[in-house]
């Protein structure tokens, strides 16, 4: 057990560095020094004694319980007063049914055993908000030290960006800069994501796909010497805080989905980025009860092929489709390559082999042992498009009253085709529906009720910088924002 680490909970890199960082080094770095990601040298454990202790607590104290196993270095009063702070009700106010919520993220049981995870209650209306949220708490409260200085820097496709700024905003110390897909949005996400004011936000409206800007982001942040320089630091998906926040969110649904702490239930999420589909493999290595994940995609298949043949090949950043669930609208997905690590026994040497030919040539295959593993690993897969998305919205609003986003339709479309009959099946609904308001108006011919905090959304002022996708061009102007030679924004 390395000193200094207690319970021996230390993180290491997915591509072979084993030099150990507790979670608190690691709040803010998306990349090992290696360029890997980091991950838990192993899984926490919860026994299903645990599990029944653990039943009937209120979401913060949950939240505290999981966080506690991966970040056992913060002294519990600060780790309980950072959930409890994070996790309030008055927060998480956008739910169907204003009565739960301080359930946070409650579920909203449809037929057959299937329901829908609400994960999009909170302020900026994805779940993003509960990472987030947690992230800038651990900011303000100085978890793990001072970071003071640092710029912010993550590409968003709206929904992380909107959250990232809502959280932090306006917090003395920081900054954030966010790329993000010109035309690759919805009308709402883009003046949402737009219409921050905060003195401390730029935003940069990239001529290309997310893809692109993810591609750009992730080679700026792996050359330590410019990062370093400039006192970057990461805000995606790929940090494990966000990570360990998601998994909370899986406890809590199969605690107040089930009887008894030993039956099996199945999760289905959007693919994206992979990251609540990691997440919730995270959830089932430390034993909670989950017989299956299903991730589900759009036209943007990599992921879905790749568990069909064990071949990835995402499309080049040219060809991304613009689908009518845009969030989604990513071919390499990024947290990926944590969940190739523990399938492949954490062999960080084969990791890192396949992720330069990912690099180099486009796609890696996985030899044939692999395949094996991939397909017994528990993850199933599933692909819709947009006539499969109008079939379910539909569906959903005639037979429930109830309205679902684009990217929970692709969810419950694999959930509902791949869920095991007398299974309970959850599927997670991340994004509100009324960032989409076409698809929805096409699919339902009604429209969706605007909250009353977002009824002025598309008149708000709009604080945007049109940018080249252009890699000297956007190191150049976060040299600018990170010395403060020049203003925030160009309307200031």
């Amino acid at each position: 057990m390395p000193l200094g680490f207690p319970n021996g909970m230390h993180y290491i890199s997915t591509r072979g560095n084993e030099t150990p960082h507790s979670l608190t080094d690691i709040l803010f770095k998306g990349f090992a020094e290696d360029d890997g990601l980091f991950v838990p040298a192993e899984y926490p454990k919860v026994d299903t004694e645990t599990l029944r202790l653990w039943r009937g607590q209120s979401y913060a104290a949950l939240a505290y319980e999981v966080l506690h196993l991966f970040a056992p270095e913060i002294p519990l009063t600060d780790l309980w007063r950072l959930c409890a702070e994070t996790y309030q009700g008055q927060f998480f106010q956008h739910g169907r049914d204003s009565f739960k919520s301080e359930e946070i993220t409650p579920t909203t049981w449809l037929h057959d055993n299937v329901g829908l995870l609400e994960l999009a209650n909170g302020p900026t209306l994805s779940f993003d908000d509960v990472g987030i949220r947690l992230l800038a708490k651990c900011y303000e409260k100085e978890i793990g030290g001072s970071h003071k200085g640092m710029t912010l820097f993550g590409a968003t496709t709206g929904d992380m960006g909107a959250a990232a700024q809502a959280a932090f905003g306006d917090l003395e110390g920081v900054k954030l800069v966010l790329l993000s897909p010109k035309g690759r949005m919805s009308g709402f996400q883009a003046a949402q994501l737009y219409s921050c004011d905060a003195e401390n936000v730029i935003n940069l409206e990239v001529d290309a796909t997310f893809d692109t800007c993810q591609e750009i982001v992730n080679r700026i942040m792996q050359d330590r010497e410019f990062v370093e320089k400039h006192g970057l630091a990461s805000v995606n998906s790929v940090l494990w805080l966000r990570i360990a926040a998601q998994v909370v969110y899986y406890f809590w649904a199969y605690l107040q989905a089930t009887h008894n702490c030993t039956e099996e239930v199945v999760f289905a999420m959007p693919g994206g980025n992979f990251g609540n589909a990691y997440s919730c493999w995270v959830a089932k290595q430390m034993g909670l009860p989950i017989l299956r994940i299903i991730v589900g995609t759009n036209e943007n298949d990599a992921l879905d092929r790749f568990w069909r043949t064990g071949t990835y090949h995402p499309k080049p950043v040219t060809e991304t489709f613009a689908t009518s669930s845009p969030s989604a609208d990513i071919s390499r997905a990024a947290n990926l390559e944590r969940f190739l690590f523990d399938v492949l026994g954490h062999n960080g040497a084969r990791i890192s082999e396949l992720m330069h030919q990912l690099t180099h040539d486009g796609e890696f295959t996985l030899r044939p042992d692999e395949f094996s593993k991939l397909r017994r690993s528990g993850i199933a897969s599933g692909t819709s498009d947009h006539h499969n998305r109008l079939e379910i919205i539909e569906n959903m609003h005639l037979e429930y009253d109830a309205v679902v986003d684009p990217h929970t339709a692709d969810a419950l479309f694999s959930g509902i085709y791949l869920h095991p009959v007398g299974v309970k099946t959850i599927c997670c609904e991340t994004v509100n529906p009324v960032k989409f308001p076409a698809i929805i108006k096409q699919a339902t011919n009604c429209s969706v009720e605007t909250p009353d905090d977002y009824k002025d959304i598309f008149k708000r002022a709009r604080h945007a910088e049109a940018i080249p996708a252009d890699e000297a061009q956007i190191r150049a102007k976060l040299e600018c924002v990170t010395s403060d030679l020049c203003p925030l924004r160009l309307d200031r």
